[in-house]
């Protein structure tokens, strides 16, 4: 039941209704300002107005809209907002110049994804047959050479022949680092970029691409002070805040990795990866309404994900939604079907809902893709012991701890098959292992004491 909105409120809103005229100068609504409307007894006609007028800087997801409407938004306000203009990232709207395209094949940016980017932006010079071939070299496919000789080209207005010269030194430097990082001689790749940064201090994508190098060989702060340098020279860049949010997860710091994640999809709504990162941030800080939200978003932008797909079964089966878990581990390995954990989530749901034959075939399928797999081998053991094979079941067992010698997992389900096998003074090695390995689990604990106890007696 819906109650009476207070005087205060109602006063509020009336404020808010004389400063229509300022707002619409103002810049488009941000995610939490929509919501600010609808809170504060705006989401009706007069806040669809506001919407029309400043427009918005994000994508409204279905969940979003629809959480609005449940907090009072009418027909008009949420049509507003299906159809509000929004503003393009400010990374998709400049051409792109010829050190761009080797510092995005340098960062790790694929061909494909580089191409697409020439097509929507087009570039800022004619590129030449020697130039073409540094491509190549850099790790740019077909598809990229194409785009590059079909781009529309806007030169700049100025073209200053210092500048063209030492552009062309950056150029030679980036080419090497892309050549370089292709093949994975990152010590070498971090060099050039270096070298190109002396040259040219002022280029986000020289950041860019170095913090992306940086982070390939694990330097994860001088990674996070190169991506900074990204952000603080181009703020609206959505590419630069992706990599600091990246490497801030690389450093646990979660709640700052979701802050650059948001704001990655705040200047650039539409790409896909940046919300399956937001989703992936939020789901091991345990914020899993936010990760499955994410996830959907990213699978509605790009329903052919297979990661996005497998990930949001994980995140469902934590939720114990065995059927949704279960539905999107199919749809992972229709197209993915070599993706060993995607077999063995689904084999852990299958075996949840009781179809211990399914999970089976899903485990051996996982093993069969991946024999190294500790988990499928524990697995699997846990079903054939369910099963009633306790041989097959010990069996696996063993072989998890011969790949993974320190997983107290598989020595706690290896103690408790062979205590039922009778053999107690196995038994309690393994148990004992398990319980070294983690003394924090009451669990290990309270099994080994048991049984230690029952040997002695």
């Amino acid at each position: 039941m819906r109650f009476r909105k207070t005087l205060t409120l109602l006063v509020l809103a009336v404020a808010l209704v004389f400063a229509l005229s300022a707002w619409a100068q103002q810049k488009p609504f941000t995610r939490d300002q929509v919501q600010g409307l609808v809170r504060d007894g705006l989401g009706d006609e007069s806040g669809a107005k506001l919407i029309e007028q400043r427009g918005i800087d994000f994508a409204p997801s279905e969940d979003f809209l629809q959480s609005l409407k449940a907090a009072g938004a009418s027909e008009a306000f949420l049509k507003a907002l299906h159809s509000a203009k929004r503003p393009e990232p400010a990374s998709a709207k400049k051409p792109l110049n010829q050190v761009q395209v080797f510092a995005l094949l340098a960062g790790q940016v694929t061909s494909p994804r580089v191409a697409m980017l020439v097509k929507e932006r087009g570039i800022d010079f004619e590129p030449q047959q020697d130039y073409l071939d540094e491509v190549r070299l850099g790790g740019g496919d077909d598809a990229l050479i194409t785009a590059l000789r079909s781009a529309k080209v806007t030169r700049p207005v100025t073209v200053d022949p210092a500048v063209r010269a030492r552009q062309a030194q950056v150029q030679q430097h980036v080419a090497r680092g892309a050549e370089l990082f292709r093949k994975r001689h990152y010590a070498g790749a971090e060099q050039e970029l270096r070298a190109a940064l002396l040259l040219d201090s002022q280029n986000a994508d020289l950041y860019l691409s170095l913090g992306i190098v940086l982070s390939q060989q694990g330097k994860w702060d001088d990674s996070a002070a190169a991506a900074r340098q990204a952000v603080r020279l181009h703020p609206t860049d959505d590419f630069a805040h992706g990599l600091l949010g990246s490497v801030l997860e690389e450093k646990s710091d979660f709640d700052g990795a979701v802050a650059e994640y948001r704001e990655a999809v705040r200047l650039n709504p539409t790409d896909d990866l940046a919300h399956y990162n937001l989703g992936f941030v939020l789901g091991e800080g345990g914020d899993r309404d936010g990760e499955i939200a994410e996830y959907r978003e990213a699978l509605r932008l790009n329903p052919n994900s297979a990661e996005a797909h497998y990930s949001l079964g994980s995140a469902l089966g934590r939720m114990r939604d065995w059927d949704g878990e279960i539905a999107e581990e199919r749809e992972a390995l229709r197209l993915n079907p070599k993706d060993d954990l995607a077999h063995v989530d689904l084999g852990s749901a299958l075996e949840k809902k009781g179809d211990l034959d399914g999970a089976i075939a899903q485990f051996r399928e996982a093993l069969r893709l991946n024999p190294k797999r500790d988990l499928a081998h524990v697995n699997l053991g846990s079903t054939l012991e369910k099963k009633g094979d306790l041989d097959g079941a010990i069996a696996e067992y063993r072989e998890a701890l011969r790949l993974n010698p320190s997983y107290d997992f598989a020595h706690f389900s290896l103690g408790l098959a062979l205590e039922e096998k009778g053999d107690l003074r196995g038994a309690q090695e393994e148990l004992r292992a398990a319980y070294m390995l983690d003394p924090k689990s009451a669990t290990y604990k309270r099994f080994y004491e048991r049984l230690l106890q029952q040997v002695n007696q």
